[in-house]
């Protein structure tokens, strides 16, 4: 795991001009990659790599970056956990290597079968930069998963690219411009999904492809080489055809391959364990493969509601694994928020990452590199929603659903004060709270709006229906990911909700966190169950065994059933939170407050204080719990804070 980072440019520069830039930029990204570094830069000073480095496999300077062969030069963050696999197939064609490391691995194969070829054989995950030099072509690829970050930017006579924002603020021509329009789907979402950013002219890499720039010109352009919607409809139309009992040995033998791949290291291993289904399916597998007991890390709070450290302490002594684990409170909390900006370089509010850093910062203080459990409510059909909101969409486009929502939306249209009057004897007669009924009219109506279940549901678990009255000028994004044709697709109501979690929640959301929280302390984490042949097997699964006998995950619970018994995880899912709602109104009250201050949001100008007065008011009163969505509040004026 390392940090990449570079830039070509058309202004001209001398030598010194460009080495100091180069490495202005890479040194934000230290924490990446804290072992060494390095940079190259071109003889015309037009182009500049450079490259942090965390030794995970081959400790030695052999596997130093940049890596430069014949025509290729490379810059690599990352694992090839397959990469043992590609050096025979190398040797066998006589090519002989200097190192053990995967980079030199993956440099050779871009020589010898060039890129498009390389990417169809790695598995692993990976963010990479290469130059070819007799092309003048530079080349950024990303992992097909997306559990590897990868920007870049194009200004006036300028391509920038980083693993992270904060290395392009040390280029002295990189414009860092909010791009307004993205400020919709950070409400909406809670984070910015790719290929979109904070900034204008700014761009995440999307997941499964690569883009190709012009030395010339700086013009570039994306290209996909692997495809989640294509796997997805690919499975849908060849489904598995075996008895549920196969499909959970096949899904076994497969996770098994993955975790061994995924043990190699020079370095000492561990993993995460919460006490989920997930990541004791890991823990489980890693235990069985290892002669010692494996090193496993749990963030604890003193609120059952949402402890789930208990169990995961239980897992570890069934399986015999070395266990450390860490309770937070409060005051833990206070201390992580002001680091949060500077991890995440731009607003991210999902508020998992305070455990998600505190346990990545628990783990580091033993092993360099964690396994985590991440995936398996996206691929498995984990999550409640699914089920909640597959319903209440056949009530939606049922003929009593469509009267509702036309009702719904001629009430939400009327003015606010009419009607609360009009409700207020209807909701006070019913016990229910009445003031701001406009506003959850509004929410209510917002959510309704569509009859198309991928629509439906991105609105459903959106955060801020209310952001046209939020952001005072908003300029909206189209969704990130096109689902246009999906409903015509072969995919199965459930089916397409796992999609599209898998491509924008999964990757925007969760991997994002796990990176930045896991990098913020050089730890390196691994997640095997997002290895590209567990999920292409996945997507074959039908509804009838994810939900057999109706459990969600069947597959894979039963998968962990062979090492641990039933009674230590049948419990309904808990999912890795904080108690926010309860922080919100006590120790972290008053910082709440400070930032979202009457004066504070109006001089700043982005937002309606209007909008923003009632859903405090009902989460400090009690009517309801509005956390997650003040939280993205919080984060976004947080980060506007401390980094314009």
């Amino acid at each position: 795991m390392c940090g990449i980072t570079g830039y070509i440019t058309k202004n001209t520069q001398n030598s010194e001009q460009t080495q100091q830039t180069v490495l202005n930029m890479s040194r934000q990204l230290t924490h990446r990659g804290p072992d060494a570094f390095g940079t190259w830069i071109s003889e015309n000073n037009d182009i500049a790599l450079a490259h942090q480095r965390l030794a995970i496999v081959d400790l030695s300077p052999a596997g130093k970056q940049p890596m430069e062969g014949p025509s290729f030069t490379l810059v690599f963050n990352g694992e090839i956990y397959n990469y043992r696999e590609i050096k025979k197939e190398l040797s066998a064609l006589g090519i002989s290597f200097k190192s053990q490391s995967d980079t030199e691995v993956l440099l050779l194969a871009l020589e010898q079968w060039g890129l498009e070829p390389t990417l169809e054989r790695l598995e692993g995950m990976f963010a990479f930069a290469a130059y070819h030099k007799n092309d003048k072509q530079l080349f950024l690829a990303r992992d097909r998963m997306g559990e590897k970050p990868l920007y870049y930017s194009q200004q006036p006579g300028l391509f920038l690219f980083a693993s992270e924002l904060k290395a392009f603020k040390k280029h002295p021509s990189w414009q860092s411009n909010i791009d307004l329009r993205s400020l919709g789907l950070y409400f909406k979402h809670n984070n910015i999904p790719a290929p979109h950013t904070i900034y204008e002219n700014t761009y995440k890499l999307k997941p499964g492809c690569y883009l190709s720039v012009d030395l010339a010109s700086l013009r570039f352009s994306e290209h996909t080489y692997w495809s989640a919607r294509d796997v997805f409809i690919q499975g849908a139309n060849a489904p598995f055809q075996g008895t549920p009992d196969q499909a959970v040995v096949e899904l076994e033998s497969r996770l098994k391959q993955s975790i061994k791949d995924q043990m190699i290291a020079d370095v000492p291993l561990g993993a995460f364990l919460s006490g989920g289904i997930d990541s004791s399916t890991v823990t489980a597998i890693m235990q069985s493969m290892s002669s010692s007991p494996i090193k496993t890390f749990s963030i604890g709070f003193n609120f059952d509601t949402f402890n789930e450290a208990k169990h995961a302490k239980a897992i570890a002594n069934h399986l015999g694994t070395s266990h450390t684990e860490l309770y937070v409170n409060e005051s833990d909390a206070r201390d992580v928020i002001p680091s949060l900006p500077e991890i995440y370089d731009e607003p991210f509010a999902d508020s998992s990452q305070i455990p998600t850093y505190l346990v990545c910062k628990l783990a580091k203080e033993h092993v360099t590199v964690a396994l985590s459990g991440d995936g398996g409510d996206e691929l498995f059909a984990g999550y409640s929603r699914y089920n909640q909101i597959v319903n209440a969409w056949h009530k939606r486009i049922s003929p009593s659903g469509k009267l509702n929502s036309a009702l719904f939306s001629f009430l939400a249209s009327l003015p606010p004060g009419l009607v609360d009057s009009l409700l207020s004897p209807i909701l006070s007669a019913r016990g229910n709270y009445t003031k701001y009924s406009s506003l959850r009219l509004q929410t209510k109506s917002w959510k309704m709006k569509n009859e198309k279940l991928p629509a439906f549901y991105m609105d459903m678990i959106g955060f801020w229906q209310t952001q046209s009255n939020l952001i005072k000028t908003p300029e909206k994004h189209s969704y990130a990911l096109d689902y246009s044709d999906l409903t015509a697709s072969p995919l199965s109501p459930l089916k397409q909700l796992q999609y599209l979690d898998t491509q924008m929640y999964l990757p925007d959301d969760i991997l994002c966190k796990v990176d930045r929280a896991g990098m913020a302390v050089s730890l390196e984490t691994r997640i095997p169950l997002l290895n590209h042949k567990v999920v292409e097997f996945a997507a074959t699964l039908p509804d009838a065994i994810n939900t057999r006998h109706g459990k969600t995950k069947w597959p894979l619970q039963q998968v962990l059933s062979n090492y641990v018994p039933n009674k230590l995880f049948e419990r309904p899912k808990q999912g890795f939170a904080i108690p926010m709602g309860e922080w919100l109104k006590g120790p972290l009250h008053s910082w709440m407050m400070d930032l979202l201050n009457e004066n504070t949001i109006k001089e700043q100008g982005l937002f309606n204080y209007k909008a923003i007065e009632p859903i405090v008011k009902m989460h400090l009163d009690g009517n309801g719990d509005y956390s997650l969505t003040l939280w993205s509040l919080l984060m976004f004026l947080s980060w506007q804070e401390k980094t314009l």
